[in-house]
């Protein structure tokens, strides 16, 4: 595979993690994203100018995805804690209703 369609299968794989990161289907943005890594390494530094746009793309691409991912963390961190705080809540309701 030449760079230049190199970089337009990191490009369609980037696409395809976006659009799994939009559906918040985290599986399938962290299968593609191992797929996609190996590929991003063998991108050689000299790169024509639109190749470069590309790159530059995916580049904007992964921040962006990485802000979502941490965000959406942060939203399950604090939906889990407060689930578990409810658990613990009913938990210690029952038991004192059993005395």
């Amino acid at each position: 595979m030449n760079q230049h369609e190199l970089i337009q299968h990191v490009w369609a794989l980037t696409e395809a993690i976006e659009a799994a990161v939009d559906a918040q289907d985290w599986v399938k943005a962290a299968e593609l994203t191992q797929a996609r890594t190996p590929l991003v390494m063998q991108i050689g530094a000299e790169q024509s100018a639109d190749a470069l746009v590309t790159i530059r793309k995916i580049q904007a691409s992964i921040e962006s995805m990485m802000s979502q991912a941490q965000a959406a963390n942060v939203l399950l961190s604090t939906g889990y804690r407060r689930a578990m705080d409810k658990a613990q809540a009913a938990g210690r309701y029952h038991q004192a209703a059993r005395f």
